[in-house]
């Protein structure tokens, strides 16, 4: 069923394809697509080059690489997209178009030839943007000179192009005088005439080139630019058209695949360049409801408008906006104002005069995931309504439906990881509760027992370090129930204290016991490193437990530091970890932190050596790992050192 909408917005007839879109169409079939033939093609083709540049303006420093800019373009528009602009052509070009009509094939050759000889000329003169001389000179095919620098102009070329087609009928001594390009356009021109046997003076004087070079360019650019090939005879209007409904279909599918998986920014500049392209206008401000009623702006906009938009808080329920019945109502409506305030709604007003128009037009889509309604500006000649295409209106709706999923979506998601994070965060608090139970009972018989022996130092400093251990693995649980800060903690590290303290905690429970030889060698005085004691202690722990548990009585672990290093420029301290046991499996090797199953059955849970790699990698430390069966295993640690600056 057709939405109301002013007449302006209504597409014309079907009509047959642009000339080039054979080719281009191969080219977005192959499984690689070749972006720059695509470019090229369209650049050499009027009608494809002209609607994509009307389309999208070239910008600033685009002018000289008209084929880049172009490139850019159709990736922009996307393969979809671009089979909807080739199935969707009209027989006249869109309302707001400087483009009178279609280009024929006959405009087309002589744009291609005026184009090339230009092009050739720059070169030969050193022109430093040939493809601009070039894009130019097709331009000039078009129109008269006037309506041409118009064209050009609404194409975003530079003003020295734009001078030349403005320039292209005037007289010698002015284009001698004008900017290079004015001549190299004005030489383009008359060497793309009817062939003659000798170029003109002024011709040969004008394009800076000898007698022999204009008649050599001449027969090239004319054999390159397909002016010799036959040309196949053009079809007729009309000829291959597709049932309205067979294209109406086929659209809604292409429309639908261009908008998939883009987010709202992405989503926008392919709606603009879709409407546009397509349809000759720009998009409209598409707006819903959120949870609290309030209209906001569905795709970002260039301007402020969206911005604007939440700082106004229109309101669904507003029963003077026309904008809000539209929404509610699902029926079209419309609004013109004058200059100054009129009307029932100010907010209205003001959406109006920010979208540049002295009107409005509200278009409802009722759709699936929601309603929305596109806000279309109205010029002061526009007041009745006419009625909405069915391109535009899937072009609208499937950019819109896509846009409401993807948020959809993503609201569903982050409130399950809402439900996961709370659900995790009470089980934590229930393990932490629970295991501050025993460790304290633990500490306390700790300290009962150091009491008890005072008279042995010995066994008095191994309980202190039990306790201390203890202690540290309370703060472990309470930092379970704090979100990570990188401030938490301090960041240095004094190392030669901390291989004291592990020498003392892990010497006799996890090597001497087992009769294997543990040894700490360092130098008296150590830099400090740029990580945190506790995390530093866990890493050198748990390669101590592994090695301890994987060597044999009469084997030998060293823990050493050899000093300073400098790695990628920035300088470390190495610490080695080194052992003469069996070595790693080679499967191991192949995927070292990987956390799967350990081999070694029990409470081992295969994931120390994970652990390892992501608390390194939080302080930007790096671990090289050596092994070979039957040889033994070293582990280098390479931590930054403290910038104490």
């Amino acid at each position: 069923m057709a939405i109301p909408v002013p007449s302006e917005f209504q597409t014309a007839a079907p009509r047959p394809l642009p000339a080039g879109s054979e080719a281009l169409l191969r080219l977005l079939d192959d499984a690689h697509t070749d972006w720059e033939g695509a470019a090229e093609l369209a650049l050499s083709d009027l009608s494809l080059a002209l609607p994509l540049l009307l389309a999208c303006p070239l910008q600033a420093g685009e002018a000289g690489e008209p084929a880049d800019a172009l490139k850019r373009r159709l990736q922009s528009a996307g393969i979809d997209l671009l089979r909807a602009w080739l199935l969707a052509a009209t027989a006249t070009p869109p309302p707001h178009s400087p483009v009178s009509r279609q280009p024929s094939a006959e405009t087309i050759d002589s744009a291609r030839l005026r184009g090339e000889c230009a092009r050739h000329i720059a070169i030969e003169n050193r022109y430093p943007r040939p493809q601009e001389a070039c894009l130019a000179a097709m331009l000039s095919a078009l129109a008269a000179p006037d309506e041409a620098a118009r064209l050009g102009r609404a194409c975003g070329l530079a003003p020295p192009a734009v001078d030349a087609l403005q320039m292209a009928g005037a007289l010698d001594e002015h284009i001698r005088a004008a900017h290079p390009l004015a001549r190299i356009l004005w030489s383009a021109l008359r060497l793309a005439g009817p062939p003659t046997r000798e170029p003109a003076p002024q011709l040969v004087e004008m394009s800076g080139l000898s007698a022999e070079s204009l008649a050599s360019l001449r027969a090239d650019v004319g054999f390159l630019s397909g002016e010799l090939a036959a040309r196949p005879p053009t079809p007729p209007a009309g000829t291959g058209s597709l049932p309205p409904a067979v294209q109406a279909a086929a659209l809604g599918a292409l429309y639908g695949a261009a908008f998939a998986d883009l987010d709202a920014q992405a989503g926008a500049q392919r709606l603009m360049l879709g409407c546009r392209l397509i349809h000759g206008l720009d998009a409209p401000l598409m707006l819903c409801a959120d949870a609290a009623g309030q209209l906001t702006a569905l795709f970002p906009r260039p301007d402020a408008c969206a911005e604007w938009l939440d700082e106004l808080a229109l309101q669904a329920d507003d029963d003077a906006s026309a904008i809000a019945l539209a929404l509610r109502s699902h029926s079209a409506t419309s609004q013109q104002f004058g200059t100054t305030f009129s009307g029932r709604s100010a907010a209205d007003w003001q959406i109006a005069r920010w979208l540049g128009g002295s009107g409005i037009a509200c278009l409802p889509l009722h759709l699936p995931e929601g309603d929305v309604v596109a806000v279309f500006p109205l010029a002061p000649d526009q007041a009745h309504p006419g009625s909405l295409g069915a391109s535009l209106s899937a072009l609208l709706g499937k950019a819109a439906s896509q846009l409401l999923r993807t948020r959809q979506l993503a609201t569903a998601q982050a409130e399950r990881a809402d439900q996961v994070r709370e659900r995790c965060t009470r089980h934590i608090r229930t393990v932490v509760h629970e295991a501050r139970n025993p460790l304290t009972v633990i500490r306390s018989y700790v300290g009962l027992l150091q009491q008890r022996k005072v008279a042995d130092p010995a066994l008095h400093e191994g309980l202190g370090t039990i306790g201390d251990e203890l202690g540290r693995m309370t703060g472990l649980l309470e930092r379970l129930l704090a979100p990570p800060s990188a401030d938490a903690e301090d960041a240095g590290c004094a190392v030669g204290e901390l291989l004291d303290e592990l020498q003392a905690l892990c010497a006799a429970p996890l090597f001497e016991r087992h009769g294997i030889r543990f040894e700490v060698r360092k130098p008296a005085h150590l830099a400090r490193v740029s990580m945190s004691a506790s995390d530093l202690r866990q890493v050198l722990l748990n390669l101590l437990r592994n090695a301890s548990e994987a060597l044999s009585p009469g084997c030998r672990c060293v823990l050493a530091v050899p000093g300073r290093v400098a790695v990628d420029g920035h300088p470390c301290l190495e610490i080695r970890l080194v052992d003469n046991g069996p070595g790693l499996p080679t499967e191991r090797i192949a995927d070292l932190f990987a956390a799967t199953p350990s081999a070694k059955g029990g409470e081992h849970q295969g994931i120390g050596l994970s652990i390892v790699r992501d608390i390194l990698a939080r302080w930007r430390a790096t671990l090289v790992c050596r092994s070979q069966p039957g040889t033994g295993t070293s582990f280098q640690l390479f931590i930054p050192l403290e910038d104490r600056a």
